[in-house]
């Protein structure tokens, strides 16, 4: 039984070419929302206002070229057919990113002035970068694969949310009625509180307060760390799962001859990028697998 090659998300593993058009798109990502963020400082504005627009325009361009690389091709590497694979694209999330990666530029080309609601729409483009890292698709299988418990303590915690509001309101409405004069008006000084921030703007004053605080502080401190131990345990758990499933293709391969062909290696190692294990550990489950092949062959032989 043979392991049919890996692919990447686009479909096909990827070229050399490829990884060097993706290192300068993330290359232009950077710099671009480097050079955004630069035309907020009035001074480097005025002294360099011509070299950040320069930028803005070559990454506009480059982004656009994309984007409509993308509708172009999808359907070469989805297998779909074309109208509806470029339908789905231009709909998607990632589309929509990619879409407003370039967009604004133009709007401020037609007139538009250059806000900070418009900067953030370009700043989108940093989003894009999910596409281009293994350890963002990981992060993504987790979100997935826990998706049920995290929701458990999100429910969770607005529950507690409502009660630590509802509690200092009672203790304090009638002592601080600016500051807790209502329940919504309460809930930031008990998101801050759960969340352990403690700006310290909004405290209690009674005695009644103090103590009911100090009992939510407690609270708030495991209820921080549950998503996060979920989230742990998550990423643990399925860099588990990709190693065994990395070290099943590889006994697939080796059962066959006990050997591995310069064809099978490099399916290997494309495997290997897609499921983020390092080269050393790659190469370890390769020596271990084919050193028990070997004593299993030996046993054999014997008998």
């Amino acid at each position: 039984m043979k392991i049919a090659p890996s692919k990447t998300s686009s479909g096909y593993p990827l070229s050399g070419l490829h990884k060097v058009c993706h290192g300068t798109i993330i290359f232009i990502i950077f710099f671009s929302s480097f050079a955004l963020l630069l035309t907020t400082e009035p001074e480097i504005a005025t002294k360099f206002g011509g070299i950040l627009q320069l930028i803005e325009m070559v990454a506009t361009l480059v982004f656009m070229l994309e984007y409509f690389g993308r509708i172009l091709f999808c359907s070469t590497y989805s297998g779909l057919p074309p109208i509806k694979c470029r339908l789905r694209y231009i709909f998607s999330l990632m589309g929509l990113v990619d879409l407003f990666s370039f967009l604004p530029f133009f709007l401020i080309i037609a007139g538009w002035s250059q806000t900070p609601q418009l900067m953030l729409l370009q700043l989108l483009r940093l989003v894009k970068l999910t596409r281009y890292s293994l350890a963002f698709n990981l992060l993504a299988d987790v979100l997935r694969e826990e998706a049920e418990s995290l929701l458990v303590s999100i429910m969770l915690m607005f529950i507690i949310l409502v009660f630590a509001s509802v509690g200092i309101y009672i203790f304090e409405h009638d002592v601080q009625p600016k500051a807790f004069g209502s329940v919504p008006k309460a809930m930031w000084w008990a998101i801050v509180t759960l969340t352990t921030v403690g700006y310290g703007d909004v405290t209690p004053a009674t005695v009644h307060g103090k103590i009911f605080a100090t009992f939510i502080t407690i609270a708030g401190v495991g209820l921080v760390s549950l998503p996060a131990g979920i989230i742990a345990s998550g990423f643990t758990e399925q860099l588990r799962l990709r190693r065994e499933r990395f070290e099943f293709e590889v006994e697939q391969m080796i059962h066959e001859d006990g050997k591995l062909t310069r064809e099978e290696m490099g399916q290997l190692e494309e495997d290997r990028q897609k499921l983020g294990i390092t080269k050393d550990k790659a190469l370890l489950i390769i020596d271990q697998i084919r050193y028990r092949e070997q004593q299993r062959r030996g046993v054999r032989k014997e008998k």
